[in-house]
């Protein structure tokens, strides 16, 4: 049985209205905002149905850093991560983020899974659904200046920014599952203005490709 988790209702919504969940087959969980509420929610479930899911897909909205070259990603692109770190945990500077020593933490990086990168990257181009892959960054505080989201992505060379996918890839390493991660852009990382977000339509977008590499799946 496949797991997807969505952070909240409204990345979750618009996929079970594409795909409805079959026990059987595929079941989701909201996890929640953030790390914390991740981490609980996603291991509980994991604890309570031990052995019952083959893979997790995680899937929702993020913010696209900017470069002084320009954008690394487009408003309502898709994008698919190669790997998922926590990119503000640890020492933080105003120019950069100081890792803490290894003996405190387990690790920050975490690669997702490649089986299902490449499977999910072949099922989008037969569709001829434009993306992207690369490295996400989860963040403990949303990134509300274009100076920290430029820090972060000059640090980091990553793509996106998020709230709960480094928790989620931590999770699934400690239960060996596979783990796919898709998000689409609903915003730029830059000084905060809400009226230039694509928040419904990104969720509406990650939900549909999200679905189309789900049923692929359930027909295997």
């Amino acid at each position: 049985m496949i797991l997807v988790v969505c952070a909240t209702e409204l990345e979750l919504h618009p996929l079970l209205e594409l795909v409805p969940a079959d026990e059987n087959q595929w079941t989701s969980l909201v996890c929640g905002v953030g790390v914390v509420e991740t981490t609980l929610s996603l291991s509980r479930m994991l604890e309570q149905k031990q052995g019952a899911f083959t893979a997790v897909i995680h899937c929702g909205v993020a913010g696209a850093y900017v470069s002084d070259s320009g954008q690394t990603a487009k408003l309502l692109d898709i994008c698919l991560a190669r790997e998922e770190l926590f990119g503000d945990f640890g020492i933080c500077h105003g120019s950069h983020i100081e890792p803490l020593p290894e003996h405190l933490v387990h690790k920050s990086r975490y690669p997702l899974d490649a089986i299902l990168l490449k499977q999910c990257a072949m099922v989008l181009a037969k569709e001829n659904i434009a993306f992207q892959q690369g490295t996400f960054v989860t963040v403990a505080g949303v990134s509300a200046t274009s100076a920290r989201g430029r820090m972060l992505h000059e640090q980091y060379g990553a793509l996106c920014e998020n709230m709960e996918g480094a928790a989620v890839a931590r999770v699934c390493e400690a239960f060996s599952l596979p783990l796919l991660e898709l998000r689409c852009i609903s915003n730029y990382v830059e000084d905060r203005d809400l009226s230039r977000w694509k928040l419904e339509d990104a969720c509406l977008h990650a939900a549909k490709c999200t679905a189309t590499f789900l049923q692929e799946l359930l027909q295997k």
